[in-house]
């Protein structure tokens, strides 16, 4: 197979692996929240948030280090450079992954007691610190395939680690429930150890198979004379500029884990009330935002490669086609099911997890479905044309702006959490605009604004529907849980209807949005 064949069969077993993943990642959210409730979720979501944003910083840019480094030796011929990446890697990740574990260990109980104000915080944070230290070896694993072109080790690694980290989240959580809803959350959060542990151990496999299957001649590996230091620092400076870019959402979410349960103390909630409110507004609500990131993020995946086609063969017509294309896409997915979350968010959280309440900040949060789905499509844009900088500048103005509007907003005794979900949905809005404004200044892409009027006017007579149904069947004495199932699948009859009717879904859409 040549590289663009292996390119390509590559990108569709990660996209596949991703896509799995995600999917898990989102739906064992359910019963865990139907377990531990708003104020477990809360406990939950304060500790994690610390494990993602330590790791994105760590570790987010070495596969991408390593994998261009090994794909730099081995096109030079340099082999057995390879293979010091590799070990010169392993001590470097080991090191830095058991100092990370060791350092937020340590801090745990300042960082649950001085930092969330939350004391019972401290378990799951605790639970969750050895993770680190898996994860950093993991990446650099997946980085040594990936510079080989051999992205089934990641991928079957990936899917494995979230099936077993899932399995273990909710097993733990139910066994240790009795003893607390601290000790559930622990063991919540201890299901990232678990799936890390076996992460690792089926990449290992990978990489013993993969020794056996080189020819083992002594003679013909060849070494470019490089010191095994100067390698460490050619990875650490390649990684660090991608960690810092990945490091910056999950900070912001550290932030919302320090600010949000924060300023409804200042109100006058009590610490078990500020830590269930949050708990529904992020493990809860923002859960059900995240399912349709799914898809417009693997609609944003393919329109990176085919913008920069377009862009480089400077084919105007094209690149306008696939940009507007690519933008209706991931329109055509994210309205509805704003329009789903807005308009039935009590009935749907009592139906998932039978905690309507939560209903409250998904209301103002699933407009933040289309605001993240415009940011993402219109950072691919960006990518596509060779200018990331500008959509990693642009989201780090969002990450400012959204801890911002959360403060501000939160401390507003007539929003309270509401004020944390119309924070963020406006700061993805605010970056959604500077997005597509830099890119229709780059490109001059003409943006079918008509195009997206219709989709919003199918969307809101799709909305009308499904609340007018909801309403009249509950009226009817059908039981909620019922009624919103009904009400669901009929909104998805409707939207699809009207959608043929207008002409606004076919499909070729998808095909010409990442046809090469």
């Amino acid at each position: 197979m040549d590289k663009s064949g292996t390119f390509l069969k590559g990108a569709l077993v990660l996209s596949v692996a991703g896509a799995l993943s995600k999917i898990l990642g989102a739906l064992y959210r359910i019963p865990l929240a139907r377990l531990l409730g708003g104020e477990g979720m809360g406990l939950y979501q304060m500790a994690y948030p610390i494990y993602t944003a330590i790791l994105a910083l760590a570790t987010a840019g070495v596969p991408v280090a390593i994998s261009v480094l090994v794909a730099r030796k081995e096109t030079q011929g340099y082999s057995g450079d390879s293979q010091r990446i590799l070990k010169v890697s392993l001590v470097v990740m080991l090191i830095f992954g058991f100092l990370l574990t060791a350092l937020v260990m340590l801090c745990a109980p300042a960082i649950a007691n001085q930092v969330l104000h939350q004391p019972r915080a401290y378990y799951p944070i605790m639970a969750v610190a050895p993770a680190i230290f898996f994860s950093s070896l993991l990446s650099v694993f997946r980085g040594y395939f990936q510079g080989y072109q051999r992205m089934m080790p990641t991928a079957v690694s990936q899917v494995i680690e979230q099936l077993f980290r899932v399995s273990a989240v909710i097993t733990l959580a139910y066994l240790l429930f009795p003893r607390g809803l601290e000790y559930a959350a622990a063991g919540a959060t201890f299901g990232a150890v678990v799936g890390g542990a076996v992460g690792l151990g089926v990449l290992v496999i990978y990489l013993v198979n993969f020794r056996r299957s080189q020819p083992a001649i002594e003679g013909q590996v060849l070494y470019s004379g490089a010191a095994s230091s100067t390698l460490a620092r050619e990875m650490i400076a390649l990684a660090i500029p991608v960690s810092f870019g990945a490091f910056v959402l999950p900070l912001v979410h550290v932030l919302d884990a320090i600010i949000v349960p924060g300023r409804l103390l200042a109100l006058g909630y009590s610490s078990s009330q500020a830590t269930a409110l949050y708990g529904q507004l992020s493990g809860m609500a923002a859960v059900l935002i995240s399912l349709p990131t799914i898809f417009t993020i693997s609609i944003a995946t393919s329109l990176v490669p085919a913008i920069s086609e377009a862009w480089t063969q400077k084919h105007r017509p094209l690149l306008n086609q696939r940009l507007n294309n690519g933008l209706r896409a991931g329109m055509i997915i994210s309205f509805p099911c704003a329009a789903g979350l807005f308009v039935l968010a009590v009935p749907i959280c009592a139906l998932l997890y039978a905690t309507p309440e939560a209903g409250i900040p998904l209301e103002p949060l699933a407009f933040s479905a289309v605001a993240l789905a415009a940011f993402q499509l219109s950072s691919a844009g960006l990518q596509g044309i060779g200018r990331p900088e500008i959509a990693m500048r642009n989201l780090i103005i969002t990450g400012v702006l959204k801890t911002i509007f959360n403060y501000s907003l939160t401390s507003v005794a007539l929003l309270n959490i509401k004020g944390a979900a119309i924070g963020t949905v406006a700061a993805f809005a605010v970056g959604s605009a500077l997005n597509i404004y830099f890119l229709k200044r780059l490109t001059g892409v003409r943006y079918e604004v008509a195009r997206m009027v219709r989709l919003l006017m199918v969307t809101i007579a799709m909305g009308i529907s499904v609340v007018q149904l909801y309403g009249f069947m509950v009226a009817a004495g059908t039981g909620s849980a019922l009624a919103t199932a009904v009400s669901i699948a009929v909104g998805v009859l409707v939207y699809g209807g009207l959608l043929l009717v207008i002409r606004e879904l076919d499909l070729d859409m998808l095909k010409k949005t990442i046809h090469r």
